[in-house]
């Protein structure tokens, strides 16, 4: 019986990451590439935050914030116009961003005590961020590419956009707990620590780089020169021409977005100011990761009845109840509830805000749409995650703060969506 169970789960794995299919190859790339920002993230975890006293922790945090946004000064307006240009250039974007991953996290493992863990953190951002653009504008074009060898041309609906993204979510939820997990255990470990992480996490690295030549070679070249396929220049499909969606949809999402900075960093400090154990830090990520992965479930059974729009109001309405609840209750459990539902509805927004612009956007535009997009989200994620790091709150008080933002995030939204349709 044990045997069987064990079987099928192999069974599935293989199917999952099957190189011979596109999405399958993409998803290797794609969880590679996960693990290894969740490696970097719990060794600078370990440097920035743990292993020093709170006042120094909230000046060294408030730097690295604001190092999150400059990566996007970069993508943004030099890199972006590339990947628009031609499909080649996402490729060409992949394996710049593995390769600039490796050069940044061999230097930190031998600069984290230093200053240069900035410049060195800052270049390891980029990377990361560069990879999260050319992904989202390569999604719709694999799935089209799907789509051509079994003899269909047609754009892929946003159901099927919804899921796929919803299905590389769950995979980056799942690749982040054990990468997290296994990083978490090296910086335990005595002899170990930062370092070690950094070490060891050069070898999904290089195994990310190996993964990007095959899907190149197998697949993308296949895709540059499968018989009437190409990326569409075409506006004026009645969907493009509503891309003011888009627009509209990314000031619902941001207020998600500077919810979770907000709400992380203010957990992140209070207990760390009480000496909580270590324990609750765990609870309340795994809160987290659990809302997060529920999402990826949850959001396609959503679509199904509900518009990505919709899905959006629903989103914030239901993190300021709970926010509201937790503040009420005001104990530890209550918080750590709250976390799980900030991350499910966070995750759930997100990919339902990708859909639209995959969907409304067109694909000549769309590297350029989601590095502005990302760069207003990551901009939102920062003021959120600055004010509970400069300023004290009780954890009472930020859950008010949070029902309210979400509160006015969801009136704002439903006005610009009736004047938008008006």
């Amino acid at each position: 019986m044990a045997l069987g169970i064990i079987k099928e789960v192999f069974a599935y794995i293989a199917r999952l990451f099957d190189r011979s299919q596109p999405i399958g190859s993409f998803r290797r790339v794609h969880a590679l590439s996960l693990a290894s920002d969740t490696m970097t993230t719990v060794a600078l975890a370990g440097s920035l935050f743990f292993s020093i006293s709170p006042h120094e922790a909230k000046s060294k945090v408030a730097l690295y914030l604001a190092l999150t946004v400059l990566p996007y000064a970069f993508v943004a307006p030099l890199l972006a116009p590339l990947l628009d240009r031609d499909t080649r250039f996402r490729e060409g974007a992949l394996y710049l961003s593995a390769t600039i991953k490796v050069v940044a996290v061999f230097a930190i493992s031998f600069d984290y005590r230093s200053l240069f863990l900035f410049p060195e953190a800052l270049m390891a951002l980029v990377a990361s961020k560069l990879y999260l653009v050319a992904k989202a504008s390569l999604v719709p074009q694999i799935l089209s590419y799907e789509g051509l060898k079994e003899g269909k041309v047609e754009d892929s609906p946003d159901s099927v956009l919804v899921k796929t993204n919803s299905q590389l979510s769950l995979l980056g939820a799942v690749v982040g707990v054990v990468a997290g997990a296994l990083a978490g255990g090296i910086l335990k470990t005595p002899g170990l620590g930062t370092a070690w992480i950094l070490r060891a996490e050069l070898i999904p690295l290089l195994v990310l780089l190996a993964e990007i030549r095959f899907m190149g070679r197998t697949h993308l070249a296949h895709l540059y020169s499968a018989r009437g396929f190409k990326v569409s220049r075409d506006v004026s499909s009645p969907r493009f021409m509503d891309h003011h969606v888009a627009l509209v949809a990314s000031t619902a999402i941001a207020v998600l977005r500077a919810g979770v900075g907000f709400f992380t960093f203010l957990v992140a400090f209070q207990l760390k100011e009480s000496h909580s154990s270590v324990i609750i830090y765990g609870l309340t990520l795994l809160a987290s990761a659990s809302g997060a992965a529920l999402a990826t479930a949850a959001t396609p059974l959503a679509r199904r009845r509900l518009s990505e729009q919709q899905i959006l109001i629903s989103a914030l309405i239901l993190e300021a109840l709970a926010a509201i609840a937790a503040g009420k209750l005001d104990t530890i459990g209550s918080q750590i509830a709250l976390a799980g539902i900030i991350g499910l509805v966070a995750s759930g927004g997100k990919l339902a805000f990708d859909s639209i612009v995959q969907h409304h956007v067109p694909p000549n535009l769309q590297a350029r749409a989601f590095a502005r997009y990302e760069t207003r989200l990551q901009l939102a994620w920062v003021i959120g995650a600055i004010v509970p790091t400069l300023i004290y709150i009780p954890l009472a008080t930020g859950d008010v703060v949070v029902a309210t933002a979400a509160l006015v995030g969801a009136f704002s939204f439903s006005a610009s969506r009736r004047a938008l349709s008006s």
